[in-house]
């Protein structure tokens, strides 16, 4: 169901910790929205976001994933992304910080 993120550096157990920390609409959703959720993976990972940090983002903040990767680089570009990124990698939650 959501095999698409082995892709980028998750493993099955990561995988099953998503589904188990989140509810069935919510992965259903991350599943109908492959494409943007991937482009949103990957823009995070040319920000060297680490693997563990979106596996972390998945769990406990998933909803950044809904975003477009338009919409977060418009909202990172209004801050200093070095620190963001220094923060996602430190601890997902400071993404609460960020008004989106």
């Amino acid at each position: 169901m959501m095999d698409f993120l082995l892709n980028f550096g998750l493993n099955e157990n990561d995988i099953n910790e998503i589904i188990n920390h989140n509810d069935e609409g919510v992965i259903r959703n991350v599943v109908l929205n492959k494409n943007n959720v991937s482009d949103v993976i990957t823009y995070l990972r040319e920000l060297e976001v680490n693997d563990a940090s979106i596996k972390d983002l998945f769990v406990h903040q998933i909803g950044m994933f809904f975003r477009t990767k338009e919409e977060l680089k418009s909202v990172f570009d209004e801050y200093e992304i070095e620190s963001i990124i220094k923060s996602l990698n430190y601890d997902v939650n400071t993404v609460d910080l960020i008004e989106f």
